[in-house]
């Protein structure tokens, strides 16, 4: 299904496949309780993945470049994307 979040963006009509938020914005927006909670539930859920991952035969986990669709530039990177095969 697309994301509704996508609507306007060059990402419109794509499914999300990776869930991104700012960390500083988690700090800054949600209360101390609450992200307490969220760092035990992510915690768990990273071992689940990781264990996932090592299972089959793959790395624990990845690392990633993040860019926000409004950034000027994020079209050259798309082309740059394309050119190996990541944008489709």
């Amino acid at each position: 299904m697309a994301e509704s979040a996508f609507k306007g963006t060059v990402l419109e009509g794509r499914e999300r496949r990776y869930t991104v938020t700012n960390e500083k914005d988690i700090e800054k927006y949600v209360p101390k309780p609450l992200k307490e909670k969220l760092d035990i539930v992510m915690d768990g859920v990273s071992a689940w993945v990781e264990d996932g991952r090592v299972r089959d035969g793959k790395k624990p986990y990845n690392s990633y470049i993040v860019i926000n669709v409004d950034e000027p530039y994020a079209n050259e990177v798309i082309e740059i994307m394309e050119r190996h095969g990541h944008w489709n």
